[in-house]
């Protein structure tokens, strides 16, 4: 259990220490980027570490053999120092035997000289005696000294024997050590050569490294602008949003003056009848009721031309609000029709209320009293149409994902035909890759609810979520997912971590707009979203 902790936390060591690490690369307005994975910087690091083991153990080696070839040369010194003393030993010797044959073949010479001359020089014979006991003694000591030298020959030939033995062994030696000293130096070398270029790379990493800081701090300077930005948007969103619903308030209270002014139209109706009358009275009455019917006329003038103004501001007032409806259809129209969405199937679907009529108003009996209603009726009906229709879009737009799975990202796969990176064949690519870190959060583009959170096939680990109206989204090859089925989310939710599981070949989320079934390029969803924003 002590030893698995051990390794456990020697493997944490290592994973906190070797994170994937990214060079970024910046040449003529191109940004390229080189990646190292935790196994290369692994790799490179124990190459470093063998190299310089190696390296140590060389010199180690070359040491050692040096003093060893030392002490080797010393010992061959020694054995020709013995081996010359028992030349000169061997010479003394020689020399000790010549003289005494010498002496020996003197006193037989004067031996047999003194027996030829005189027969009676008996005390020369007693001297000669005496000389030859004394050639027999030395005779005698020389005979045990050939025997001593002949056995120190023999011990001496033993130890030439053992020394010849010993220096081939010793020249054996040494070859193979002059042969480990010229490996050793050439793997010196070779060391030498390998460290300069470690120590180029290193100093092209390093300054690789300090261009990624300078990028990494211009893309934060980025991130900052343009979160300032869609802070800025969801701000103008809101107040547009305000804008509709003071619109909705609006029409509403215009509706209530248009009712009031048909009672009030009812009712003048009813006064101008009853003034007919009077006047059909007055008629009868003669000349004197001629300036009351005078009057009366007027006041009916008056409160005619009063109403036509009524209805002069009112046709403007309905205009004003038809141009800004206008405005903020087209920019919603021209938002969706970038993300390649079919705005008249998804309303044909919605089955809107529509008009195919038009024309202006005439009267059967061909008057134009009623022209002024009908048309301010007809703007109110075409206002009434434009605000379904926005209503209609804002509620797809709100369904529809502008922005992207990620805060920081590189896009390492494009939507459409591309060359598959597993097998290298041509192959058909249903969204988009967004590269970044392992572990990176990654968020829902809209607010929908998870249908789907779990394992699916080459897609590794998914989440889908249905954002109404059709719109779905897809986020694949996910480390850790943090939904599950069934939960309704809100825009920009964390909904997983970014990994490489299924069918992958490094960190980073697959991600799929879909509508009605058909796969959409997630790179217009992206562009349409920058437009919102931006307007």
């Amino acid at each position: 259990m002590a030893e698995r902790s051990l390794k456990g936390r020697i493997s944490d060591v290592l994973n906190r220490v070797f994170v994937p690490r990214e060079i970024f690369l910046r040449s003529d307005g191109q940004v390229q980027f080189l990646r190292i994975s935790p196994l290369h910087q692994k790799l490179a690091v124990a190459a470093v570490a063998f190299v310089a083991a190696w390296g140590l153990y060389s010199s180690t080696s070359f040491v050692v053999h040096h003093f060893t070839m030392a002490s080797k040369d010393r010992e061959i010194e020694r054995h020709k120092l013995a081996y010359f003393d028992l030349l000169a030993e061997v010479g003394e010797y020689h020399q000790q035997f010549a003289r005494i044959t010498q002496d020996l073949e003197e006193n037989q010479s004067f031996l047999l000289s003194m027996l030829e001359q005189e027969p009676g020089r008996r005390g020369d014979l007693e001297n000669i005696q005496e000389r030859l006991k004394t050639s027999e003694t030395e005779r005698e000591r020389v005979v045990v000294a050939r025997e001593g030298l002949r056995s120190k020959l023999t011990q001496f030939e033993t130890d030439l024997r053992d020394i010849a033995n010993r220096n081939v062994s010793l020249q054996g030696q040494v070859k193979a050590m002059r042969d480990m000293l010229y490996t050793t130096e050439t793997q010196r070398v070779q060391v030498a050569e390998a460290r300069e270029r470690l120590g180029r790379k290193l100093e092209v990493v390093e300054r690789d490294l300090a261009s990624m800081t300078e990028a990494k701090r211009q893309l934060e300077l980025t991130v900052a602008d343009l979160q300032e930005n869609l802070t800025a948007s969801r701000s103008e969103t809101i107040g547009l949003e305000e804008v509709g619903e003071a619109l909705q308030g609006e029409i509403a209270v215009l509706e209530g003056q248009l009712k009031e002014a048909g009672e009030r139209e009812n009712g003048l109706t009813q006064q101008v009848a009853s003034v007919a009358q009077e006047l059909a009275e007055a008629t009868l009455r003669g000349d004197q009721l001629q300036s009351e019917k005078t009057f009366l006329e007027t006041r009916v003038d008056g409160m005619q031309q009063r109403m036509d103004g009524y209805r002069d501001s009112q046709l403007a007032l309905v205009g004003r609000l038809r141009n800004q409806t206008d405005l903020s259809l087209d920019a919603l129209e021209k938002t969706i029709a970038m993300t390649g969405i079919d705005i008249d199937n998804y309303l044909a679907a919605l089955d809107l209320p529509t008009t195919s009529q038009g024309g202006p108003f005439v009267s059967a009996d061909g008057s134009d009293d009623s022209i002024d209603a009908d048309e301010l009726d007809m703007s109110l009906s075409l206002l009434d149409l434009r605000l379904n229709r926005w209503q209609a879009l804002q509620e797809l737009i709100r369904s529809i994902p502008f922005s992207a799975p990620l805060e920081q990202y590189r896009i390492t796969s494009s939507f459409g035909t591309r060359r598959d990176p597993v097998n290298g064949r041509k192959a058909r690519h249903n969204g988009m890759d967004f590269g970044g870190p392992i572990r990176t959060s990654v968020y829902s583009t809209a607010p929908g609810k998870v249908v789907f959170a779990g394992w699916r096939g080459y897609y590794g680990r998914m989440v889908e979520i249905d954002h109404g109206n059709g719109v779905r989204t897809r986020y694949a090859h996910l480390k850790r997912i943090l939904v599950k089925a069934g939960d309704v989310l809100p825009n920009r939710h964390k909904i997983g971590l970014l990994g490489s599981s299924g069918r992958s070949t490094g960190p980073h989320v697959h991600y799929e707009v879909r509508v009605k079934g058909k796969p959409l390029n997630p790179a217009k969803f992206l562009t349409a979203g920058r437009h919102v924003f931006k307007d």
